[in-house]
């Protein structure tokens, strides 16, 4: 009996071994794209991301009204309170703008110690560092992907699928790393189905990355 349970020891550092190797690929391929490539800058590598950690917001939010300002209105009586309204809303806006910013530098020095911890292979560190991250900002894709490759790292697959179906679901449905991490999650949950519907997804969202998920599925299912 205790021959048997060394050798399944053996064998599942072997085979987790592998597992690490598939991850490697991420960067190893990242690295060997042509420099040339003029698609989206896109996140694949197997380490926690380091740069653009700041949501980029496609609007001005301090910005209520354009009209306003352009076209004003003469400041009646009866018009004071709206003018009064307005301009509170407007204080309030850059408020909530600042508040943003102090929360994105809290949550990014997390995230940095996190990504130390991770590189140092403490991932459950690192997981708690990153979820203090998410404590502060709950909409950075990065976030969430570094915590799901530290559960990838930790095993526990079901809580890296939450982390990208969050991803995927709520911030960023084209995401190639929340979409490769889920494969890998559910490749070792011995999920086919929906292993082959992550890569198949992960190609129809990243139609100019058709080659590097080939060469991720070639080397996954080689272990």
């Amino acid at each position: 009996m205790k021959k048997t349970s060394q050798f399944d020891e053996a064998e599942f550092r072997k085979f987790e071994n592998k597992i690490d190797d598939v991850l490697k690929l991420l960067q190893d391929m990242s690295s060997e794209k042509d420099v040339t490539h003029t698609g989206p800058v896109i996140e694949t590598s197997p380490l926690p991301d380091e740069d653009d950690f700041i949501v980029k917001v496609r609007e001005d939010r301090t910005i209520l009204n354009d009209v306003i300002s352009e076209n004003p209105v003469k400041k009646e009586p009866h018009t004071v309170d709206k003018f009064t309204f307005v301009q509170q809303l407007e204080q309030d806006a850059a408020m909530r703008a600042e508040n943003r910013r102090n929360r994105e530098i809290i949550a990014d020095n997390f995230r940095r110690l996190g990504n130390k911890a991770f590189k140092e292979q403490r991932y459950e560190e690192a997981i708690n560092l990153y979820t203090k991250a998410v404590d502060y900002i709950k909409d950075s894709p990065i976030l969430y992907n570094n915590r799901a490759l530290s559960y990838i790292k930790t095993r526990v697959y079901k809580r890296a699928l939450i982390d990208c179906d969050f991803v995927i679901n709520r911030l960023d449905e084209k995401n190639l790393r929340s979409w490769l991490y889920r494969a890998v999650a559910y490749f070792n949950l011995d999920d086919q189905v929906n292993f082959e519907k992550s890569i198949k997804m992960a190609k129809k969202h990243n139609a100019n990355e058709i080659d590097y998920i080939d060469k991720f599925i070639d080397r996954i299912k080689d272990i």
